[in-house]
């Protein structure tokens, strides 16, 4: 995070030791994670487009995380963070109010601001209704199956440190931990929001240390609510990819594509140059044309894999409207 120059010492110091304390609280997050035996196989649910061009390049997408289809996830975590400090400034100086009345009010710059993150969402199940409906044209698509533990080790040799860096993790349905969480994070933030109270420091001093404070504050809540989603999504069993780009780094080979009224910014993940036999599986919706969707799918492999995954059905008794 870059720092600025007009800022006394022992204000960058306080700044960095929130960072190292949060970044420890991270890290600790992550470690229960990597404790946990991940699921064999991790599902990507696609239409009949997404399935070619998955197999036609041998790459997989990883969305800017502000334009997923539905930030609202997003949103809903930072919430936490918000409602936790405007109750404790609630009863503190007027200079906390006015942090957390700013920190609010943009939220959403201070998180793009933050830093740059790109996801691929995979699932541990391979036949949820939900998702046929949500990600897989009403039932109609197919769910790819990759070999989890190959997958994984390819995203996670192909990262430049100095830029970024890449993480694997099941998604935690637990609204209450991930409210806990971001409480520590504001408890330990509190006291630094009136240190330039009483130093009669300029106008543009004070603006830089909240504008930095605030950005440090966004990225650990952002960063944590990636780790979690609300129990009402538990159906969905979601496998992360996640890639974090320093915020002072503009991410290199970012495409787009277009949504209506709007360009999504991604990366690619060139699984198959790096794990040529991860993908195991092919699942074919339950609303599909059985035959024509397993033609289909065998001449995308003839056409433009080497592997041999097998080609199953959706055991699901569903047919679109």
């Amino acid at each position: 995070m870059p720092e600025s120059d007009i800022l006394p010492e022992d204000m960058r110091t306080e700044l960095r030791k929130f960072d190292a304390a949060a970044d420890e609280t991270m890290k600790s997050i992550g470690r229960a994670l990597d404790a946990r035996e991940p699921p064999p196989i991790i599902y990507h649910y696609t239409n009949d487009a997404g399935l070619k061009g998955i197999l036609e390049s041998g790459k997989l997408w990883l969305t800017d995380i502000f334009n997923l289809n539905d930030p609202s996830e997003l949103s809903h975590g930072f919430s936490h963070a918000v409602s936790i400090l405007s109750n404790k400034a609630a009863d503190g100086h007027l200079w906390t109010k006015v942090f957390a009345q700013a920190f609010e009010k943009l939220g959403t710059q201070r998180l793009q601001a933050s830093a740059h993150f790109f996801v691929c969402s995979f699932s541990s199940s391979g036949d949820e209704l939900g998702q046929w409906r949500a990600y897989a044209d009403n039932g109609r698509g197919y769910t790819l199956g990759f070999d989890t533990k190959a997958l994984e080790s390819a995203f996670l040799s192909a990262t430049d440190a100095s830029r970024y860096s890449n993480s694997t993790f099941p998604v935690t349905y637990d609204d209450a931990e991930l409210s806990g969480i971001h409480r520590k994070f504001v408890e330990t933030i509190f006291p630094l929001i009136t240190l330039p109270n009483g130093r009669q420091l300029s106008n543009e001093v004070t603006s830089k240390y909240w504008t930095e404070l605030h950005v440090f504050l966004a990225m650990h809540v952002v960063r944590s609510a990636l780790f979690y989603k609300h129990e009402a999504y538990s159906n969905e069993k979601e496998y992360r990819f996640l890639q974090l780009h320093r915020a002072d780094m503009r991410p290199l080979e970012v495409k787009f594509r277009a949504r209506p009224y709007s360009l999504v910014r991604y990366r690619e993940f060139d699984w198959r140059s790096l794990a040529p036999d991860a993908l195991k599986r092919i699942v074919i919706g339950p609303s599909a044309d059985h035959q024509r969707a397993v033609q289909f799918a065998s001449d995308c492999l003839r056409s433009f894999h080497t592997g041999e995954p097998e080609i199953t059905f959706s055991k699901i008794p569903y047919r679109a409207v």
